[in-house]
This record gives C-alpha cells, sequence and structure tokens, in this order.
C-alpha cells in the first residue's frame, strides 16, 4: 500500500512537473510572439509571473509610443526654432547689402531702423530659448519670496508704453502692494510675455488688471482665434500665425504656464467671447504661503 502510494506521489509530481515546464514555454513562445501573456495552469505565482510580465510589456509599449512622440517633437522643435532664426537673420543680411549699395541717406536710415528691429527681436527670441532651456532643467532651483506682484505689473506697463503705439490700454491696478510668494525676474517675464501677446495680437483694445488676490488678467480683441481652442495657445511651439510671420515663435504663453508652475502660480481662466481673448492667472498670495 505504501508502495502504492508513493508511486502515485511521484506521478503526480511529475504530472505537475511537466505541467510547469509546458506552461513555461507557452509564456516565453508568446514572449517571442510578442503576444499578451495567457496562462492555463492554475498555479497562483505562474498567474502573478504572467502578471508581472503583461505589466512590463504594457508599460514598455507605452515608453515606446512616448519616445517615438517626443522624437517627433524635438524634430518640429528643431524646425521652428531654424526657421524662427533663419527668417530675421537672412532679413538683416539683405538689408546689410542694400545699405552698402545706398547712397540715400534717407533710405540708409530706413534700413538701420529695421536692421535694428530684426536684431532686437532676435534678442528676445534667444531669451525665450534660454527661458525654455531653464525651464526644462529640473534640476534648477527657483529661489522665492515676498514679491509685490502690483509693483511689478506697473513697471512692466511703464517699460512696455510706447510699444502700445495708438492703443490706450485700461489699467486696473491696486493702490497698495499684493504681496506674492514668488521670485521677481520669473514673476517680471510672467507679465511681459502675457503683455507682449496682447500687444501682438491686439486689434485695437488692451486691458490690464491686477487684484488683492493675486489674479492678474490681461484682455485683448482679435477676430484670429474665431476656430481655435484658446487652451491650445499655452502649447510649446504654438501659434495662431501658422507662416510664423508676425514674429511669435509659439514659446511665449508655453514659458508663462512652465514658470507659473515653479512658483505654484496656476492659469485661472482662458476664454475667447465677442473676438476679446482673456487670459487669468493667479499667483500664490504670500500669507497663505507663509501659514502652510
Amino acid at each position: 500500500m505504501l508502495y502504492f502510494l508513493l508511486i502515485c506521489f511521484i506521478f503526480i509530481l511529475a504530472f505537475s512537473l511537466f505541467s510547469i515546464i509546458r506552461t513555461i514555454r507557452n509564456i516565453n513562445k508568446q514572449i517571442k510572439q510578442q503576444r499578451k501573456i495567457r496562462v492555463s495552469l492554475l498555479n497562483r505565482d505562474i498567474e502573478e509571473l504572467a502578471y508581472a510580465i503583461n505589466q512590463k510589456d504594457n508599460l514598455h509599449k507605452k515608453l515606446q509610443v512616448q519616445i517615438k512622440q517626443e522624437e517627433e517633437q524635438l524634430k518640429q522643435s528643431i524646425s521652428n526654432i531654424s526657421h524662427d532664426l533663419r527668417t530675421p537673420l537672412t532679413s538683416i543680411q539683405g538689408y546689410l547689402t542694400l545699405l552698402q549699395e545706398c547712397e540715400d541717406k534717407q533710405e540708409q536710415g530706413q534700413c538701420i531702423k529695421i536692421i535694428k528691429a530684426k536684431t532686437d527681436y532676435l534678442t528676445d527670441l534667444v531669451q525665450e530659448f534660454y527661458d525654455l532651456s531653464v525651464i526644462e532643467n529640473e534640476q534648477v532651483d527657483v529661489e522665492c519670496e515676498r514679491v509685490d506682484i502690483n509693483r511689478i505689473v506697473t513697471d512692466c506697463l511703464i517699460e512696455k508704453y510706447y510699444e502700445f503705439g495708438e492703443i490706450q490700454p485700461t489699467i486696473q491696478t491696486e493702490n497698495t502692494p499684493v504681496w506674492i510668494y514668488g521670485n521677481n525676474l520669473i514673476c517680471k517675464r510672467i507679465i511681459e510675455n502675457l503683455i507682449v501677446n496682447a500687444l501682438r495680437y491686439s486689434d485695437n483694445y488692451i486691458e490690464v488688471s491686477i487684484n488683492q488676490k493675486g489674479v492678474f488678467t490681461i484682455k485683448n480683441s482679435t477676430k484670429s482665434l474665431d476656430d481655435i481652442d484658446v487652451n491650445l495657445l499655452f502649447n510649446k511651439f504654438y501659434t495662431v500665425d501658422k507662416s510664423r510671420t508676425k514674429g511669435s515663435s509659439g514659446l511665449g504663453l508655453y514659458i508663462v504656464k512652465e514658470l507659473l508652475k515653479k512658483i505654484d502660480g496656476k492659469i485661472e481662466n482662458v476664454s475667447y467671447e465677442k473676438n476679446i481673448l482673456s487670459i487669468s492667472i493667479c499667483f500664490p498670495l504670500y500669507n497663505d504661503k507663509k501659514l502652510l
């Protein structure tokens, strides 16, 4: 009887071992065929192994898709940067040649004026690319402190006064400081980019306001956004002007969004109604941060 039980035990053990080996071979075959792992053996450890392999395989596929998307984005970014740099450089070269051949003082002055404008644009463009490199470098730490955002808004508006030209902006600021928790240079860059964007696309109306809650709002009239999702405006290299002839790199609002993240700020609202684009951003108040 004992001998018979021993034979049965060995047989069961051999059968189980054979089933495990067959399942492992089947798993290996499915892996080579890049198929989802399925097991027929009712064994918890084998099932957990198959599940873990499937999870790893799904993650690998997602990473491959992500890498491909990032490669395409990099190619597009390089193309956009090359175009944005090449266009003003070509223009500068052309006007320099014209300046050398021109003897009329008035035409020379006009050429110099255009060359200076193109050079200023190149300077701003290089600054945007620098800002982009800083933003996307996660190792760069931002030091925050108490900042009067009301003062920064006022200073930026004064600096941009002559750029408004015939546009008479509606401005509403506070009579007292609005203390936020941020970085002076970053906050200044955020406000400047929003003002420049409004100036670039405004038809004839701009409205700017800052309140005690740290909410900065800028509005401008434009007819170029009728068929566009305004949330796309904050995507990297996105520009309404597909020909990129208005001097926009498509980085200004993207930089605003990313810089806000650096100081725990946020985009409060973006809307487009009756040809008026409205953008509201919220800076973290200093007292709120101090209590945390």
